[in-house]
C-alpha cells in the first residue's frame, strides 16, 4: 500500500488510524516491536475500533499480537512483520476468553505487507501459526505474504462465519517432524485445545461462508524449505457438525506435495478456476474417516463408530498439469456410511498423472455428473468409478491413458454416453464387479490396448455385471502396433454378464481375435425393439 507523505501526515493526526511508530514501534529490525504494535491495537479496541498502519521497515515481533473487534491492521508497502519467538504471529482476542459460537473478535481486516515466520531459523523452527482467527465473523485476510511458516498453519479460520482470503501469497514451508499433513489455509472447527490452543470454548462451531480467491501456494526457495504439503483444507471433524459454503476460486497451486485443495467434511463447497501445477494431488472430496476415533465422535463425546453424507459439490473449470503420485488429481472418496452426494465435475483439463494415479475416481458416491473433461497422459485410468450409484458421465475426451479409458467396479444405475476416448493402455470401458443397470451410448474408442498386444478390449463386461444396455458406441483398432483382442466382450463361465441388449454399435476393423467375443452363458439381445 503506498501512501504519500501528506496523506501519512493525515493519518498521523487522525483520531480513527494510528501509526505504529507512534507507539514505539521500532521499523528498523534491531528491537522487538510489539510492544508498541500491540499498543496501538489495544487504543483501537478501547475506542471501539479504528485502522492502524505500519510503515515500510522491518518490525521484529516478540510476542504473539491481538487484534480486536472492528479493527484494520494494514501492513504498507515495504513493510514486514519478522518473528522474533517461538509462538502465534496474531490472534483476534485473547486467551482465556471464552465468546462461543462466531461472538468472539470480529470484523477485522490483515493487510499487506510481509510475514515472515522464518521458520529455519534457530529457537524458531518448532510448529507455530501465523495468523490465528477463531469464534468470529467478517474476517478478511487480504494482499500479504506469509513466508516459511514451521509446523502448523500460514492461516488458520476456526469457527469462523463469512471470512474472506484474498490475494494472498503462502510461500515455503519447514516439517519440524509429524506435520506432512498441513495446509497453508485451513478451514477447522472448536474441537480442542489440542487443534485450537488460542482460546476456547471448544463447542465444535464450524466455518461456514468462506471464499479464497485470487491466492498462491507453493515454495519460497529458503534453502531447507519445501513447498506446503496443502493448500487449502481440514483435517478434523465432528459428527453431525459441517463445513459450509466454502468457495476456491481462482487461486495457483505449485508444487504443492499432497492435496492443494482436501474438502473434509465440507458441504456446498465450491472449486472453481484455479490452476494445479505438479501437485502430488489436486482436488479431494472426503467424507469424515471412518478409522479415525475422533472424527467419528458427537460434540458430547460420544462414539458412532460411524462417517456421515457430505452434500452439494461443483469443481469446475479447473486446470491441472503434471499431476504427481500422491493421490489423483481429483478424487471424491466417501465411506459405507458416509457417502458423498451430488457432486458436479466439469470443464476441468487434467494433463498428466504419475504413479497409477487416475484422472477422475469416485468410490462410495452417488448422484454425480462429470462432464465436459479433458483428461490426458494419466498414469492410471481415466475414469475409475467404484461402488457408486446414479454416476452420469457425458461429453468427456480421454487421451492416452495408461490403464482404461473408463472403469465401473461395483456401480448401479449409471450412464456412460457420448465421450471419446483414445489410445488407452489397457480397455476403452470396462464394466466389472457385479455392476448393474448400466448404459453405455454412443461412445468412441479408438486405439483401445496400447500397452501390450491382445491384452485388453474396446468395452469390456465381465465379474457377473447384469442389465447392461450399449448402442450407438463406435470402437476401432489403431491399425499397428499393439491391438486390442476383441471391439466388444462379455465374459461368461461360472459368473457370466447378464441381461445384455445391444444394438446399432460399430465393432468393425481388424483386431487380434474378432471383433465380438461373448462368453459361455451370454445371450445378448440384439433386436432394437422394445423388451417387455
Amino acid at each position: 500500500m503506498d501512501i504519500t507523505a501528506g496523506r501519512l501526515e493525515s493519518m498521523n493526526q487522525s483520531k480513527s488510524s494510528f501509526m505504529v511508530t507512534n507507539f514505539g514501534a521500532d521499523p528498523s529490525g534491531s528491537t522487538n516491536a510489539h510492544v508498541g504494535i500491540q499498543a496501538a491495537l489495544d487504543l483501537a479496541r478501547d475506542i471501539g475500533g479504528a485502522q492502524v498502519f505500519v510503515p515500510p521497515g522491518v518490525y521484529l515481533i516478540g510476542q504473539t499480537l491481538r487484534i480486536y473487534t472492528n479493527t484494520r491492521l494494514t501492513l504498507m508497502a515495504g513493510a514486514e512483520f519478522r518473528r522474533n519467538h517461538a509462538g502465534t504471529m496474531i490472534v483476534n482476542g485473547d486467551r482465556g476468553q471464552a465468546f462461543p459460537g462466531y461472538t468472539g473478535h470480529s470484523r477485522i481486516t490483515i493487510e499487506g505487507g510481509l510475514w515472515n515466520m522464518r521458520g529455519t531459523t534457530p529457537g524458531l523452527t518448532g510448529s507455530a501459526m501465523c495468523i490465528s482467527i477463531g469464534h468470529a465473523t467478517d474476517i478478511t485476510i487480504q494482499d500479504l505474504e506469509v513466508r516459511d511458516t514451521s509446523g502448523f498453519h500460514a492461516i488458520e479460520l476456526n469457527s469462523t462465519s463469512h471470512g474472506v482470503i484474498r490475494n494472498a501469497k503462502f510461500r515455503g514451508y519447514i516439517d519440524p517432524g509429524g506435520r506432512d499433513f498441513s495446509e497453508a489455509i485451513q478451514i477447522d472447527l472448536a474441537k480442542a485445545s489440542g487443534a485450537f490452543g488460542a482460546f476456547g470454548p471448544y463447542d465444535h462451531t464450524p466455518c461456514e461462508d468462506v471464499l479464497i480467491t485470487g491466492c498462491h501456494v507453493g515454495a519460497s526457495g529458503t534453502p531447507g524449505t519445501s513447498a506446503w504439503p496443502r493448500g487449502v483444507g481440514s483435517h478434523s471433524a465432528t459428527i453431525t457438525r459441517y463445513h459450509r459454503r466454502i468457495r476456491v476460486s481462482d487461486n495457483s497451486f505449485e508444487n504443492v506435495l499432497q492435496y492443494a485443495v482436501s474438502a473434509y467434511n465440507w458441504e456446498d463447497f465450491t472449486c472453481t478456476g484455479n490452476t494445479f501445477v505438479s501437485c502430488g494431488s489436486g482436488v479431494r472430496l472426503r467424507a469424515v474417516i471412518l478409522s479415525d476415533p475422533e472424527d467419528t465422535k458427537l460434540p458430547d463425546g460420544t462414539q458412532t463408530n460411524a462417517s456421515q453424507v457430505m452434500r452439494n459439490h461443483a469443481i469446475t473449470g479447473n486446470a491441472f498439469r503434471g499431476g504427481g503420485s500422491y493421490d489423483d488429481p481429483i478424487v471424491a472418496l466417501g465411506e459405507a456410511s458416509g457417502q458423498i452426494l451430488n457432486v458436479a465435475i466439469a470443464g476441468n483439463s487434467i494433463d498428466g498423472s504419475q504413479g497409477g494415479q487416475n484422472g477422475i475416481r469416485l468410490q462410495q458416491t452417488s448422484r454425480v455428473t462429470v462432464s465436459g473433461n479433458v483428461l490426458a497422459n494419466i498414469s492410471g485410468t481415466g475414469l475409475s468409478v467404484g461402488v457408486s450409484g446414479n454416476v452420469v458421465a457425458t461429453g468427456n475426451e480421454i487421451w492416452n491413458v495408461g490403464g482404461n479409458g473408463v472403469a465401473l467396479t461395483t456401480v448401479d444405475h449409471s450412464t456412460i454416453a457420448s465421450n471419446q476416448i483414445r489410445e488407452p493402455g489397457s480397455s476403452g470401458i470396462l464394466v466389472t464387479g457385479n455392476s448393474d443397470n448400466i448404459h453405455l451410448r454412443n461412445n468412441y474408442i479408438k486405439s483401445p490396448s496400447r500397452t501390450k498386444n491382445g491384452d485388453a478390449w474396446g468395452i469390456r463386461l465381465q465379474g457377473g455385471s447384469s442389465s447392461i444396455s450399449l448402442s450407438g458406441n463406435k470402437v476401432r483398432p489403431h491399425g499397428s502396433g499393439n491391438e486390442a483382442s476383441h471391439a466388444f466382450s462379455a465374459e461368461g463361465g461360472t459368473t457370466p454378464t447378464a441381461l445384455i441388449q445391444r444394438y446399432g454399435n460399430d465393432w468393425r476393423g481388424s483386431w487380434t481375435v474378432a471383433p465380438v467375443a461373448e462368453g459361455t452363458g451370454v445371450a445378448s439381445n440384439t433386436s432394437a425393439v422394445d423388451i417387455t
